[in-house]
């Protein structure tokens, strides 16, 4: 049975702007580089044996500087993109709101519901992250396996694990680069860590919540 180290991508330019990235991209701050560089010695401690991330240049830089560090290749998958917002992205959220502000509501309230002009659901992201999680157990065993993806994307998966309503999705925190460990068993997957920040020290972690934006 696999073990699944689920890692969200360090911070970005367009987080600290509070602008919507799903698909776009925005490059990591120095910040971020320093989340990164952190949690690729936090990584050590656990044997990982491979490394998957999202194509999306924040998540492939992120994956790239674990991987120098723990002396492994990364394999960049779309399959691990963030949500699409379509026409949301690159939008700061105080435009969003002038735009589409009954969309925003339902986005913040009902976000299994929403489904914004040009982007996907939340179902399409469940649908392709348990695909992935489903073709990695087929091909791989008793591997530890990282998973460097994005905020929503990453707890789209952990609520999957947890076979929780995607209604959920606010329940579940992911501050930048924060880890999750879900190892499989024989009666299903279990969550042994969740959001953890142990890794950033003081001045390495900037937490202004996006705003309380989950359009990362």
């Amino acid at each position: 049975m696999n073990t699944y180290y689920l890692v969200r991508h360090g911070q970005t330019v367009w987080n600290t702007q509070g602008r919507t990235q799903g698909h776009g991209n925005s490059p990591l701050t120095e910040l971020g580089k320093i989340q990164a560089i952190n949690l690729a010695k936090y990584l050590k401690e656990y044997p990982i044996d491979l490394i998957y991330c999202s194509d999306l240049g924040r998540a492939v830089e992120t994956a790239e500087i674990i991987g120098e560090e723990l002396n492994l290749s990364i394999n960049p998958t779309p399959a691990l993109r963030e949500m699409g917002f379509g026409e949301w992205e690159g939008m700061p959220i105080p435009k969003i709101k002038e735009k589409y502000p009954d969309l925003l509501h339902l986005w913040r309230n009902e976000p299994d519901k929403a489904d914004m002009p040009g982007g996907e659901t939340l179902h399409i992201v469940k649908e392709r992250e348990d695909k992935l999680i489903e073709d990695l157990n087929e091909k791989y065993q008793d591997k530890h396996i990282l998973l460097v993806s994005h905020s929503v994307t990453v707890r789209v998966m952990l609520l999957s694990f947890l076979e929780s309503p995607l209604s959920n999705l606010y329940r579940i925190k992911q501050d930048n680069t924060a880890l999750n460990i879900v190892e499989f068993r024989e009666y299903g997957p279990v969550v042994i860590k969740m959001n953890d920040i142990n890794h950033l020290e003081s001045g390495a972690f900037l937490d202004i919540n996006q705003i309380q934006s989950p359009l990362e």
